[in-house]
């Protein structure tokens, strides 16, 4: 009975299948990711390297920004309105003055809104881009007198351009002074105009006859702030056309961004050749310039309100490199 029962139980049976080891799952190890593959590193190198090649050669070879002279840099555009009150200054202030500052006029600032922008110009083509180098003359000048206080500032430069209108050269430049700020006090009636000149030749010996009709005296000293390509016309030809002393004749020069070499030649070829060739530029194409830089058939008075140099205004020798050899109150 006891066997009887021991076969009759029950036997609970546990199946446990079988896994085949080369199904079982296991896990897979971390790997890295990478940002770059090495494939796409091979594509994106040399181009960062072709990107960062190109930035360096423009950084090194792009012009330098003109800066406005650092005294008058932290001025500020004048808006529209009235003009500002200056202190009275005596004509005896004015015949204490010495030394004549020249800064020639090319482009016309035609009187409103900012003088930094050129759409406020009449430029010719050429002169697209140098409005920048304009306004760094202008300021030099200014920055001169400010430090030399028996100095006369003359913008010099007449009514050249039909399209302007009658605005000046001269008149545009002291507008853009005195919009930017910097016709203080100090400094505001030593700043004149010289409406009549043509050319190079005739800013020099124009603002000197300026100089004289407003102190009564020709200049101890003459500085003439411009373009940086044009200082061997001023200081080798029209200094010596006068007759001026080379040691008390200075130049100052700016240029405009652009290529250097090309300015330099261009300067030889239409300017310093032809001045060379005439020094008083009677003929050719250097009197043809003159005439048709005067379309409002304008006249000055110079030779009137400076008899001693009265001479020169007219001076067309038959020889057309012969320097005048007549007194000049420069050289007494």
């Amino acid at each position: 009975m006891e066997m009887q029962a021991r076969g009759s139980s029950s036997a609970v049976r546990i199946n446990i299948p079988t896994v085949n080891v080369s199904e079982a799952w296991t896990p897979t190890p971390l790997r890295k990711r990478r940002f770059f593959s090495v494939r796409l590193m091979r594509f994106y190198l040399p181009c960062l390297l072709i990107v960062s090649l190109v930035v360096n050669i423009y950084y090194i070879t792009r012009p330098t920004p003109l800066a406005l002279p650092g005294t008058l840099s932290s001025t500020r555009v004048q808006q529209d309105g009235p003009v500002q009150n200056h202190r009275e200054f005596e004509e005896s202030d004015l015949r204490q003055l010495t030394d004549l500052v020249l800064v020639p006029g090319h482009g016309v600032y035609l009187g409103s809104g900012s003088p930094l922008d050129e759409a406020n110009w009449y430029l010719l083509n050429e002169q697209r881009g140098e409005v920048g180098t304009f306004m760094a003359h202008v300021g030099k000048g200014m920055e001169i007198i400010k430090e030399h206080e028996h100095a006369l500032l003359v913008f010099s430069g007449g009514k050249t351009r039909m399209e302007a209108g009658a605005h000046s050269e001269a008149v545009g430049y002291w507008s853009a002074a005195e919009r930017m700020g910097w016709l203080t006090d100090d400094v505001f009636r030593r700043v004149v105009t010289e409406d009549h000149a043509r050319d190079s030749f005739e800013n020099v010996l124009f603002s000197i006859a300026r100089f004289h009709e407003l102190t009564g005296n020709y200049p101890d000293r003459v500085t003439v702030v411009g373009f940086e390509f044009k200082r061997n016309r001023f200081v080798d030809l029209h200094r010596r056309a006068l007759r001026y002393p080379r040691i008390r004749f200075n130049y100052v020069g700016i240029n405009p961004p652009g290529d250097q070499v090309a300015l330099a030649r261009s300067e030889k070829s239409n300017a310093y050749e032809l001045f060379a060739e005439d020094l008083y530029g009677c003929a050719g194409p250097l009197a043809e310039k003159r005439r048709s830089r005067n379309p409002f058939k304008l006249s000055h008075g110079y030779a009137h309100s400076c008899p001693e140099i009265a001479l020169l205004f007219d001076f067309c020798p038959d020889n057309p490199t012969a320097v005048f050899d007549g007194d000049l109150p420069w050289l007494s």
